[in-house]
């Protein structure tokens, strides 16, 4: 006879065995059709299955709904994350610093100087999430704290970085879609 153990890891090898053989064509096909390249797809999938795995491990279950949510929660926080990005604000800080060259050096040279006045934990939520492009979840797990204070402490970081570029009188207007 075989142990409780032996047979929960029997339990857990065949759900997964399962999971592979039945869910991952109507996975995949969902994913592609919700994100724009087979590659994003791919990686998503494969971010469903490493989740769904561990789900199962845990003892869970998961079935084809679960799957598909999980594609779509990846598709609403990639598109949370890109409208973040695309605000006035963390583009033009964005450009600013990720420019090896800027076309107006003293340009990118006061933003530098005016992102200095931020505390580290401000700065740190603005690179994150504005310039290496994190949804907020993912900097909330980095950080080991809620999403809502990833949001807020974010937005008054934003906040506080406005009325900064507008004291030190750095000359670009929120909405301004270049540096120059």
């Amino acid at each position: 006879m075989r142990s409780a153990g032996a047979r929960a890891e029997e339990a857990r090898r065949q759900a997964t065995e399962r999971l592979l053989n039945e869910l991952s064509v109507p996975a995949l096909r969902h994913a592609e059709r919700v994100f724009e390249t087979t590659d994003e797809a791919a990686d998503v999938i494969g971010d469903a299955f490493i989740t769904a795995w561990q789900v199962i491990r845990d003892g869970g279950s998961v079935n084809l709904g679960w799957m598909l949510r999980f594609v779509d929660n990846k598709r609403r926080d990639r598109d949370k994350r890109d409208r973040t990005r695309d605000s006035a604000m963390p583009l033009l800080v964005s450009e600013a610093l990720r420019a090896t060259v800027a076309p107006d050096a003293d340009l990118r040279i006061e933003l530098e100087r005016v992102l200095g006045w931020l505390t580290a934990d401000e700065r740190r939520l603005v690179e994150l999430i504005d310039l290496d492009g994190f949804a907020a979840g993912e900097v909330a797990r980095m950080l080991g704290i809620s999403q809502a204070a990833v949001r807020k402490r974010h937005q008054r970081a934003l906040e506080k970085l406005r009325a900064l570029l507008h004291a030190a009188e750095v000359g670009i207007e929120v909405g301004d879609d270049h540096v120059a």
